[in-house]
């Protein structure tokens, strides 16, 4: 009787992995079809209405560039040049710096000859941290670059305070670590000028990594792969992430995540829902969420886009003690979102977010690295009892492997084709070699990091954004 049962238990936890490997690898297979869809799509708008259009337009809508900075003080130069530079007839770019430690508030002042200025009249309907002083520029050149000084309170109450501050249409958050494409704001605003029905509450452009490239002025000059794994292997994660993943789920308007790096917004809805949550460490996604859920309460309807091509580059970990800190922060954001927003498990109330996008963020995106770590556990379980026949887990294995190649091979070849970077056969090469190493040198980290992060939060320890060290870009002499 108990031989029985515990082939009945070994039964069902096979069955279980089994159903749900095969339910996100259909997902994934939508994913590239409607992904593919998507960029036949974006090419045939972008036909009828071309960049040079909307740069002569008179009728646009402004932009706010809100970038919070943090001991920035290594790139905060180069960073804040490549946000000046960029080509758009009406925006304003707002610099906060958010109670940096180091020196980057002093070479803002120097570099582009701040002074105080006088802000008292304007209102901030977010409540922020202490705002200590505004600075503008005495150079007629730098007339649209606003740096605030304030009290440390963390990302999300940074970007409040540059949202306060703003006074236009559209707010693009991003960070002061960012170098963005010249015709980047340009590209954004193309999906709010194209449609009429649903109001647009959100909208995500792709998101390259430029380790190891050579930016001159703040503008990416040569765009090259990094030369260490680590920050190679995220290349090809941000591609199938960003192109597969986000613009699948556009295409069925179940985006649920704008990445905070690069994310654009109107600034009257974000005012209406309070900004971002500073008690997350995870406020893009939880800002997302309760945008979607605020015009499905009143409703009106919306929409969230992406935009395919790669508009913004950041530096990315550079090794796995950083990695395992930024996995570890995006875990517990998970984590602290889907606690504050389980109202919306299941509920029909909130229409295909309730039923079907929320639901996948739980089973998918949360509960995946949870699952994985059980399989390591059951495999370690099951093979010390002598349940497990090691051919057929090999051949299990090598299957899972191979998909999981297959889906990152597709991406890159899918971004190669339809967008400019990484044209040449050594970078494709380089490209399709970290596809293969992923699942061996990079993936247990990750998964590492993630497990960490629940860890954290299931039980109690407290821990808040953590040091990110950067070795900041390259730059081009003349």
């Amino acid at each position: 009787m108990e031989s029985n049962y515990f082939k009945y238990t070994y039964f069902v936890v096979n069955c279980f992995f089994f159903l749900y490997g095969l339910v996100l690898t259909l997902i994934y297979f939508a994913g590239i079809i409607l992904s593919h869809r998507a960029v036949q799509r974006n090419k045939r708008r972008a036909q009828f209405l071309q960049v040079k259009d909307i740069v002569s337009a008179t009728d646009i809508p402004s932009v706010t560039l809100v970038a919070p900075a943090y001991n920035e003080g290594l790139t905060i130069v180069e960073n804040v040049k490549s946000l000046l530079s960029i080509q758009y007839p009406f925006y304003e770019l707002i610099i906060v710096n958010d109670g940096s430690k180091d020196d980057s508030l002093e070479k803002l002042i120097k570099e582009y000859a701040l002074e105080p200025f006088d802000a008292a009249f304007i209102t901030q309907p977010i409540p922020t941290a202490t705002v200590n002083r505004i600075y503008k520029s005495r150079k007629v050149q730098y007339k649209h670059l606003t740096v605030i000084d304030k009290n440390n309170g963390g990302r999300a109450d940074a970007l409040n305070a540059g949202i306060n501050f703003a006074n236009t249409e559209l707010v693009l958050c991003t960070d002061a670590d960012c170098i963005i494409e010249q015709d980047a704001l340009i590209k954004m605003v193309r999906p709010y000028l194209e449609e009429s029905e649903e109001e647009i509450i959100a909208c995500g452009g792709a998101i390259g990594i430029a380790n190891d490239s050579i930016i001159h002025n703040g503008v990416l000059k040569e765009l090259r792969l990094p030369k260490d794994l680590v920050p190679m292997v995220q290349v090809v994660e941000y591609i199938r992430a960003f192109l597969i993943g986000r613009m699948g789920w556009g295409e069925v308007n179940g985006l649920m995540l704008v990445s905070g790096a690069f994310g654009m917004y109107p600034r009257t809805r974000m005012i209406e829902v309070g900004g971002f949550n500073h008690k997350t460490v995870g406020e893009d996604l939880e800002l997302c969420i309760r945008l979607r859920v605020h015009m499905e309460n009143q409703k009106l309807p919306y929409k969230v886009v992406y935009v395919p091509e790669t508009l913004c580059w950041t530096e990315a970990p550079p090794d796995y003690n950083v990695l395992v800190k930024q996995r570890d922060r995006w875990a517990r954001g998970l984590w602290e979102t889907i606690k504050l927003h389980k109202y919306l498990f299941f509920n029909p109330r909130y229409r295909k977010m309730g039923l079907i996008f929320f639901p996948y963020w739980c089973f998918f995106e949360f509960g995946a690295p949870i699952v994985e770590f059980l399989g390591l556990i059951c495999i370690i379980v099951f093979g010390f009892m002598g349940w497990i026949s090691w051919s057929t887990a090999i051949l299990f294995f090598l299957m899972v492997y191979l998909v999981g190649c297959l889906f990152s091979t597709v991406s890159v070849f899918m971004y190669v084709k339809n967008f400019r970077h990484y044209s040449t056969g050594k970078q494709v090469a380089e490209l399709l070699l970290a596809c293969y190493l992923e699942p061996f040198l990079y993936h247990p980290v990750m998964l590492y990091g993630q497990m960490k992060g629940y860890y954290k939060k299931l039980f109690g320890i407290k821990s808040g954004w953590g040091t990110m060290t950067r070795k900041g870009f390259q730059s081009a002499t003349k």
